[in-house]
């Protein structure tokens, strides 16, 4: 019965990574100790101690950003239990439009950087092992209208659009704008980063979407050639992800 039970939550738990959306394994230390998962604020399979249940909820949702933790806590009985949390994140996909020098640069880093990496070009030669040879980073080559439709998108993406050219700029951004994407950055000027902005915003896409988007792109270092501004990029993502809600967007 153990195995069974410990192979449908293994199950699960790579059902979510595949989705992108995290998961807490939690061992009840004491008693029977039970191994549950917790996610979408329920724990799975329920136990039937209410007041312990609850003091799970509470503590996984304490753990925050933390990935592991020995909590101790008191169930109905008034009995002493330690829970050993532990929350499984998906590993980051960094998902690129644009295989061109800094689209090739956020590549090399996003990959030396632990992040699974997908990089989308219209042209064979841009998305090639030439240029990108490490076989860890996906290559896929697409028309930039349909591409998102070839690729997984989920809450532990983070799309940057640097595309050759702000039209294939606004075509990646309007297909994944309303995408369950954590980040998503776009190349350009201030004059072309409001320019499709307006464009976009005169085909229905809201305020609050466009105010999702970081442009300029990168945090403010003072880059140059495509590595510095490829190091600017993955910080800025580095940075939304281990410091959410902190509102700074670089430039």
């Amino acid at each position: 019965m153990k195995r069974t039970v410990d192979s449908e939550l293994l199950d699960k738990v790579n059902e979510r990574a595949g989705r992108g959306e995290p998961v807490a394994v939690v061992r009840i230390l004491g008693g029977n100790n039970q191994v549950v998962s917790v996610y979408d604020g329920e724990l799975h399979p329920p136990i039937a101690d209410k007041e312990l249940e609850a003091q799970v909820l509470g503590s996984v949702e304490a753990l925050n950003e933390n990935i592991a933790d020995l909590v101790d806590v008191i169930d109905e009985k008034g009995s002493r239990i330690t829970l050993a949390i532990e929350i499984i994140r998906p590993e980051l996909e960094l998902l690129i439009f644009g295989g061109g020098h800094v689209g090739q640069a956020v590549a090399l880093i996003g990959a030396l950087t632990g992040y699974r990496v997908t990089v989308v070009d219209d042209r064979e030669e841009f998305a090639s092992r030439q240029r990108l040879p490490d076989p860890a980073i996906n290559l896929v080559v697409s028309d930039y209208a349909s591409a998102s439709e070839r690729v997984n998108i989920s809450t532990n993406t983070a799309v940057v659009i640097v595309t050759r050219g702000h039209q294939y700029d606004e075509l990646c951004l309007k297909s994944v704008i309303a995408s369950s994407a954590s980040y998503i950055g776009m190349i350009g000027s201030r004059k072309r980063v409001l320019s499709v902005f307006k464009k976009l915003a005169g085909e229905g896409v809201s305020e609050s979407a466009l105010k999702r988007v970081h442009a300029p792109i990168g945090l403010s270092i003072g880059a140059r050639s495509p590595q510095e501004i490829g190091v600017a990029i993955v910080a800025e993502i580095i940075n939304h992800v281990n410091n959410p809600g902190h509102g700074y967007k670089g430039e």
